[in-house]
């Protein structure tokens, strides 16, 4: 999916912030935050065992009760001719012209979401930081958002109360609208899709994976070259 200039480009940027983030542990100010840098670490540091795993696959045996392996729900197609019309219109979406709202309270997620997007030709990319400010961006957007990544447990408003939301405005009939979740429930994931949320990104979050699940409802993605 990534080309190795991309890849070059992704991990040296986490690890620039993997390095600010331990440079950080050592200032007399920043004390009070050394508990969430160093768990940022922890999560950069397996993002990067994970990319380097899947520049440098090795065969490895089934693993039949890895929880990890969720089966893949899909919402069913609408019919709705206008509905399916505008659909249409989403396939034929270049990378530099997908308008995305990341949702996250996590600003460590936003950056890393950013950085993959990017790499795909992904420029039009606005971030809140809470479920409410979601809904507001949602109903403020002018042209509206293709694609919606919205963190799941939030406070105040959870991410099914902003797909909720999105559902309701007619204008976002074709929009993509995506969990980003550290739920790896079956049942709880089950439910979120019957109540028509496209798909889900599990925590840690994969730049393979997320790419992938993107470029099922954005065609191009896979195909256009990095603007």
């Amino acid at each position: 999916m990534f080309s190795k200039q991309e890849w070059q480009v992704i991990t040296q940027t986490l690890k620039q912030k993997r390095d600010w983030f331990n440079k950080s542990l050592g200032s007399q100010d920043q004390l009070t935050n050394k508990p969430a840098y160093e768990k940022n670490i922890q999560v950069i540091d397996g993002i990067l065992e994970k990319i380097n795993a899947l520049q440098n696959p090795v065969e490895l045996t089934p693993n039949t009760n890895n929880t990890e392996n969720i089966a893949h729900y899909i919402s069913t197609p609408a019919t709705s001719p206008i509905r399916q019309a505008a659909l249409s219109r989403r396939q034929n979406l270049q990378p530099k012209e997908i308008r995305v709202l990341l949702v996250d309270d996590d600003e460590l997620i936003c950056e890393l979401v950013c950085t993959y997007l990017q790499a795909v030709g992904i420029k039009q990319i606005d971030r809140v930081h809470s479920g409410l400010k979601a809904i507001s961006a949602m109903y403020d957007a002018y042209p509206t958002y293709n694609l919606v990544l919205c963190d799941w447990n939030m406070p105040t408003k959870s991410g099914l109360d902003v797909h909720n939301a999105m559902r309701a405005a007619e204008r976002y009939m074709a929009a993509v609208f995506m969990l980003v979740t550290s739920v790896s429930d079956a049942k709880q994931i089950r439910n979120a899709i019957e109540e028509g949320v496209d798909d889900y990104i599990v925590k840690p979050i994969e730049p393979e994976v997320l790419i992938k699940k993107i470029a099922r409802f954005f065609p191009s993605i896979s195909a256009t070259p990095t603007a």
